[in-house]
């Protein structure tokens, strides 16, 4: 079966897996928690902005931080109830110690049983940073000083919230809660297992020639790659494909976006010497599709991808065999 141009979308590095080929061309129509242990914030948190104006964006950190000034008071007044109200039916709190509670029900049952066992504990919270990720998630960092009763020392803690909007109203789907002597894991070090995809890459033929660039984002908490694809003489399709963390699966995670109109996401998991990509997007002709690609490092300056289990607009596509692309040699210092 042909591969064509709409299915060059998003093969490749970092769940761009198209070249596929259904028998479609471009020009016809489809064919077929607060633990956060929270408190009233105690200092300006610092704000990141994504994809909203700067109107929406105002207007979400402030609910966002009302939402914590809520949660402080819920447990200043012992109402595990109202703790649990401002979480998502769905979300998960993990303590200290690793224990996932999850469900509103059980949240509400966890803080009933802490307030129980200290009737006179009080926190506070310090916001350091909220930053929207889109429109729909953002994420709070800060820390947390707990007193057990009346003149006992402060124990301090840190803490990762994720918000996400839900039916107009901000809500916790995700805390962690993380010793003071143990800082969370910042995004660049859950990516470094992927370091060895920076730099130039290529693959060429008669029929096909694929281009990848790949670098450090600011900071170094994204990993962001450019890739040009040209199938024989039809016109190249160019893209970009950003791969981070994604704080709520809680999974390394890439969104692609190529430019005839295409999007997509994967969500990874390494095994062995390969990583999978499980993936699902949009084609420019609108048809959706979902597939798995695996990719693995061969030896340094090869990489191998493959697809399977690709199903496009209700078609099964054939499974391709693996592709093997070549690390392009440091360009010579003038």
């Amino acid at each position: 079966m042909p591969v064509t141009r709409s299915t060059l979308c998003f093969m490749l590095v970092f769940g761009l897996y198209c070249l596929a080929g259904v028998g479609a061309d471009k020009d016809k129509p489809d064919n077929a928690a607060k633990t956060r242990k929270a408190a009233t914030p105690k200092v300006e948190p610092k704000v990141e902005v994504g994809a909203k104006s700067d109107k929406d964006s105002e207007s979400s950190i402030l609910q966002i931080i009302q939402s914590a000034e809520r949660f402080v008071a819920a447990y200043n007044q012992h109402d595990a109830k109202a703790i649990a109200e401002g979480f998502t039916a769905t979300a998960e709190f993990v303590t200290e110690a690793g224990v996932a509670i999850r469900g509103r029900k059980a949240i509400e049952g966890h803080f009933a049983a802490v307030f129980a066992r200290l009737p006179k504990t009080r926190l506070e919270l310090h916001i350091e940073s909220t930053k929207l990720i889109n429109s729909n998630v953002a994420i709070e960092e800060g820390r947390v000083e707990l007193v057990s009763s009346p003149g006992a020392a402060a124990e301090a803690s840190r803490y990762v919230a994720v918000h996400v909007l839900h039916e107009g109203e901000w809500l916790l789907a995700r805390t962690r809660d993380f010793s003071s002597e143990t800082e969370p894991r910042a995004n660049h070090e859950r990516l470094k297992d992927l370091e060895w995809l920076i730099g130039e890459w290529m693959q060429e033929g008669e029929e096909l020639f694929i281009a990848t660039s790949c670098h450090w984002g600011d900071h170094k908490n994204y990993l962001m790659q450019e890739f040009t694809i040209r199938l024989g003489g039809q016109p190249p399709v160019t893209g970009s494909t950003r791969i981070g963390w994604d704080p709520l699966t809680q999974q390394i995670k890439s969104w692609t976006f190529d430019s005839d109109g295409g999007y997509s996401e994967s969500l990874w998991t390494r095994s062995g010497d390969k990583w999978i990509l499980k993936s699902q997007g949009v084609t420019h002709l609108g048809r959706s599709y979902s597939g798995t690609a695996f990719l693995q490092n061969v030896d340094g300056g090869t990489m191998s991808w493959e697809s399977r289990d690709r199903v496009e607009g209700g078609v099964v596509v054939p499974d391709r065999p693996p592709i093997l692309v070549k690390r392009l040699p440091p360009a010579a210092e003038e």
